[in-house]
Parts: structure tokens; sequence; C-alpha cells
């Protein structure tokens, strides 16, 4: 995301926004006043609510793709650095496979596949 690679990332089709921690933000040393949107109300899947600190635009890259993607920031995404929900897996027309925790998109040079780690997988429902 913009020139940092970014770990622990769900991709999420469940997901109805793109969620990135404030934390991130902080590591890539751009400013959190620079949001726009402050203050959207997200709602979870149990029905709790949190509110986005606000709103960023920035350049994810997936193989030789790379598209801007609005997120929305939050204080508490963990485990997660990253949530890409069903807006990301659209414009990329990526078919996401849990089974083979992986990701698929065609490219004008032909199928791309990314894969997880099991290794971050696991790790990231420990801390969960």
């Amino acid at each position: 995301m913009g020139d940092f690679d970014v770990r622990r990332i769900l991709i999420d089709p469940g997901s109805s926004t793109d969620l990135l921690q404030a934390s991130v933000i902080n590591h890539m040393g751009l400013e959190l006043s620079g949001l726009e949107n402050l203050g959207k109300i997200l709602s979870r899947f149990n029905g709790a609510a949190t509110t986005s600190l606000g709103d960023i635009v920035l350049s994810v890259q997936a193989g030789p793709v790379t598209l801007n993607v609005q997120f929305s920031v939050v204080e508490d995404l963990s485990p997660f650095n990253a949530i890409l929900g069903r807006m990301w897996l659209h414009y990329m027309k990526v078919i996401p496979s849990t089974y083979h925790q992986m990701v698929s998109f065609l490219t004008e040079d032909g199928q791309i596949d990314q894969y997880g780690s099991q290794l971050a997988a696991c790790q990231c429902y420990q801390i969960a």
C-alpha cells in the first residue's frame, strides 16, 4: 500500500468497506489529520458499531495490478492491518478461495494467483 509492504491483510467478501488500521498510517509517516469523511459509523457483523477516524485513498498493488483504494481508517482492527472487502474484490475482479488461501484474477498477461501465508493466518487467529 502506498510505497510500503503491508502484511496481515484479510480478504473479506463479507465486508462492504475496505478498512485500514490507524497504526499503519502512522508507520507510513502520514498524518491522521489529513483524513476525510471523519466520524463515519461502521457496523460490525454482530451489530456492534465503531466510528472510523476518516477515509484515505492509497494505492494497492496485487501482482502487476495497482488500484487506488479508499480505506476507512479505524483505531483497533487487530489482528489485521487491513481488510480488503467487496469493493476491492469487485474492481480487481478477484476470485477468492478460502480453501486454497489465495486470490485469483486476470490481467492482460494471463491469470495471477496470489497465495497467503498459512503461518501468518494461524498467528492472526491465535491473536484474535
